[in-house]
């Protein structure tokens, strides 16, 4: 055996141990980034499964052209934000014609505050103000109220 194929092979084993080490890093990347997207979707659906809202009462009124809705949490989850929170208006009027309306210009406030103030605790209830840039026609409607993790409640109602 000559010096050249001492080389040749101290060359080729260099060759299979970075390759299997690029293997192994990259592999142990993924399985880290897998691990951290399993563990943000067990913590999201935990808090779906501990969130919960429920619409009490809607009132429309069509002089002011504003949707007032309270609402309560029955989950174990607190927001501290109700920037966070989706309202959207959908139904269809007498005349066949059908809306939806995704509510921008809402106010919320918590009516019936436990604790934490400034904080929408577990078994309290909020009110929804919103201001409509056109008035609704006679007919049914649905209004749906979602949290920050994606937990909707709905409400129809109808204006004679």
């Amino acid at each position: 055996m000559g010096f050249d194929t001492v080389v040749a092979a101290i060359m080729v084993t260099a060759i299979i141990v970075a390759v299997a080490y690029t293997f192994l890093a990259g592999s142990t990347t993924i399985a880290e980034y897998s691990i951290e997207s399993y563990k943000d979707a067990v913590q999201m659906t935990g808090k779906k499964l501990r969130s919960g809202m429920c619409i009490l009462n809607i009132t429309y009124d069509n002089s002011t052209g504003t949707v007032t809705a309270y609402f309560k949490n029955t989950g174990e989850e607190k927001y501290p934000k109700f920037s966070e929170f989706d309202a959207i208006l959908y139904g269809k009027a007498d005349t066949g014609e059908m809306v939806a309306f995704y509510l921008n210009s809402t106010s919320y406030t918590i009516v019936k505050e436990l604790i934490n103030p400034g904080i929408f605790d577990p078994c309290e209830i909020a009110k929804m103000d919103s201001l409509l840039t056109q008035p609704l026609a006679n007919g049914s409607y649905i209004l749906l109220i979602c949290t920050p993790n994606a937990v909707c409640d709905s409400f129809d109602f109808t204006i004679p």
